[in-house]
C-alpha cells in the first residue's frame, strides 16, 4: 500500500476542477500523478474517459505501470489512456482528416506516422544556409510541403519532391504531425472541432512534466480546460530546461493565468530524495532564492559528473568518461562520436549520446554497422591504449568510416583538427583508468539520482548561485537541476570555474 503525505493526498483527492500540482525534486511526481488518475478514474456517473499524458514513451509506460501495480489493470482500460502528447495528436488529426476538416494529398484518413523521416528518400543532414521541409496547410485546408531556412545543422528532407512523395504515400513524422495541428489550431473551426473532440471522449486530464510541453501541447491542454474538462498539471518550473527543443515554459505561466477558471495550486515541498545534513539544506535554500555555495571535490569522490555541455566534462577528471565529445556537426564528429560508443557500452554499459545521429550523418546502413562496428573500430581503441600518436590514430578512425562503405570525412580546418586531436588525447586517459563514472549534460541527468554528484561550474554560474536563483530562468535552472540529482552531497569539480559557460555551445 502506497504511503502518501498529506498534501499528497490533498493534491490527489482535490475537489478542484483545475489543479496545478507544483512538485519539488524527489518529492514524488509519478506517485501523484498515479493517484490523481486512479481517484478520477473511479469517479461515478461519466463514462468518458481519464487521460494521462507525458512526453515520452518510456514515461508514459512507467506511469501505466504505476497505475496497474496501485488500481489494477481495469484503470487504464479504454476508454481510459496513458499516452504521450505524441499520440494524441495523431489522433486528433486523424479525427480531422475523417471529419474532411482537413485534406491529405492523397485523400488518405490512416497515416503511417514514424518518428522521423530517417530511411527515406532524401532525408539527410541538412548544413546552415540550406532549406529544410516540413508540412503545413494550405488555404483549403491541404496539407502541403512547406520550407524553412535552416539555422543550424540538422537532419532532414531538403527536397519538395521528395518530400511530397513521403506524404503522398501516406506517411508522416511525429514532428510533422504537430506542424500541422499548429497551422489548424490557428483556424477557429478547427480548434472548436478539437475542443469538441476532446469533451466528447475525455472528461479528465492529468499532465505530468508539464513545463516539459512546447506550444501545442499547451494550447490542446488549454482547449480541454475551456471545454470542461478537469485538468491537473503536475511539474515543477525550477527544473524547467526544455526551451532547446521547443518547451515553453513560460507559457505554462500564461496558461494557468488564461483559462475562464482558476487553477487551484498544491504545493508538494516535501522530498524523499535529500539524505543526511547536506543536500535537504540546500534544497531548500535553492528554492528559496537564498545564496549559496558549494565545497570543492574531487572527480574521485562522486558516482557522476554534470556540465552544461560535454567540452566542460572532458577537462575535470580522467576518471570521467562523458558519453559525447561535442554536438555532432560534420562526418568526424559523427566518425568520433561511434568510437567513443565502443568505449562507453564497454566501460559504462551505456550508448554514446547522439549514436543514431551520428549513424544517418555518415549515411551508414545501421544494421550492417552494428554488425561490424566492433571489429572495425576495437583496433582503434588498442592504438590509442598503446599510445599511437593521435594523428595516424584520426587517419585510421577515418578510413574504418570509409571501409564501411560511405565516404571518407573529410580533413577539417587546423584548428579543428586540432581539436579532434585533443579529444583522442584525453579519450585516450580514459582508457587507461582502472574505473571510469560518467560524465552527462544536465538535460541527459534531468529525473534521475545519485549518492553523491560532481558538477562543473562556470564564474558565471557561480555568481548566479551565490547571488539566489530564480524559477524559470533557464541558466538557473540549469544549476538547479544539476546540483539537486544529488541525494546526500554535491560539490564542485575541482578546476570547473574556469570554464566560462558565455563562451561555450548549449549541447544537449
Amino acid at each position: 500500500m502506497v504511503k502518501l503525505t498529506n498534501a499528497q493526498v490533498l493534491a490527489a483527492a482535490a475537489p478542484d476542477r483545475l489543479v496545478n500540482v507544483i512538485s519539488a525534486p524527489g518529492s514524488g511526481k509519478t506517485t501523484i500523478a498515479a493517484e490523481r488518475y486512479g481517484y478520477q478514474r473511479y469517479q461515478a456517473g461519466d463514462l468518458r474517459g481519464v487521460l494521462g499524458l507525458t512526453f515520452n514513451r518510456a514515461a508514459a509506460a512507467e506511469l501505466r505501470r504505476r497505475i496497474e501495480v496501485r488500481w489494477g489493470a481495469n484503470c487504464i482500460r479504454p476508454a481510459h489512456r496513458v499516452v504521450t502528447f505524441d499520440h494524441l495528436h495523431v489522433e486528433l488529426l486523424t479525427h480531422l482528416l475523417n471529419e474532411g476538416k482537413v485534406t491529405w494529398p492523397n485523400g488518405a484518413t490512416t497515416l503511417d506516422v514514424r518518428d522521423d523521416y530517417r530511411g527515406v528518400k532524401g532525408f539527410r543532414f541538412l548544413p546552415v544556409g540550406s532549406y529544410v521541409r516540413f508540412a503545413g496547410l494550405s488555404n483549403a485546408r491541404s496539407v502541403v510541403s512547406k520550407s524553412r531556412k535552416v539555422t543550424k545543422p540538422e537532419a532532414g528532407i531538403g527536397s519538395v519532391a521528395d518530400h511530397r512523395a513521403v506524404l503522398d504515400a501516406g506517411s508522416v513524422s511525429h514532428e510533422d504531425v504537430r506542424s500541422i495541428l499548429r497551422a489548424a489550431m490557428q483556424v477557429d473551426e478547427l480548434q472548436q472541432v478539437a475542443a469538441d473532440w476532446l469533451s466528447a471522449n475525455y472528461r479528465a486530464a492529468i499532465i505530468d512534466e508539464v513545463y516539459d510541453a512546447d506550444d501545442l501541447d499547451l494550447y490542446v491542454t488549454y482547449l480541454a480546460a475551456e471545454a470542461g474538462l478537469s485538468v491537473t498539471l503536475i511539474g515543477d518550473p525550477w527544473q524547467a530546461l526544455y526551451k532547446w527543443r521547443g518547451a515553453k515554459p513560460e507559457v505554462v505561466e500564461r496558461l494557468l493565468d488564461g483559462t475562464s477558471d482558476q487553477f487551484v495550486a498544491y504545493e508538494q515541498p516535501e522530498s524523499f530524495r535529500f539524505l543526511g545534513e547536506q543536500m535537504p539544506q540546500l534544497a531548500a535554500s535553492l528554492r528559496a532564492g537564498a545564496g549559496a555555495a558549494l565545497p570543492d571535490t574531487a572527480s574521485s569522490d562522486v558516482d557522476v559528473a554534470l556540465a552544461r555541455n560535454w567540452t566542460q566534462l572532458w577537462s575535470v577528471g580522467d576518471n570521467i568518461l562523458p558519453l559525447a565529445f561535442r554536438t555532432v556537426n560534420n562526418a568526424t564528429d559523427a566518425a568520433m562520436n561511434l568510437l567513443l560508443d565502443v568505449v562507453t557500452r564497454a566501460r559504462l554499459g551505456t550508448a554514446s549520446y547522439g549514436r543514431e545521429g551520428a549513424i544517418t550523418k555518415l549515411g551508414l546502413d545501421r544494421e550492417h554497422f552494428q554488425a561490424k562496428q566492433d571489429e572495425v573500430f576495437a583496433p582503434l581503441v588498442e592504438s590509442l591504449l598503446a599510445g599511437k600518436d593521435e594523428a595516424e590514430v584520426l587517419e585510421d578512425l577515418r578510413e574504418a568510416v570509409k571501409s564501411l562503405g560511405v565516404r571518407k570525412p573529410s580533413r577539417l580546418s587546423d584548428e579543428n583538427e586540432a581539436t579532434v586531436r585533443l579529444q583522442l588525447s584525453r579519450l585516450a586517459a580514459r582508457l587507461k583508468e582502472s574505473a571510469v563514472i560518467p560524465g552527462l549534460t544536465v538535460f541527459q541527468a534531468k529525473g534521475r539520482e545519485w549518492e553523491r554528484v560532481g558538477v562543473v561550474l562556470s564564474r558565471a554560474q557561480l555568481a548566479a548561485l551565490a547571488s539566489g536563483l530564480r524559477a524559470l530562468e533557464e541558466e538557473h535552472c540549469i544549476i538547479y537541476v544539476a546540483i539537486t540529482r544529488a541525494k546526500r552531497f554535491c560539490g564542485q569539480l575541482s578546476g570547473s570555474s574556469e570554464h566560462d559557460v558565455v563562451s561555450l555551445p548549449l549541447d544537449v
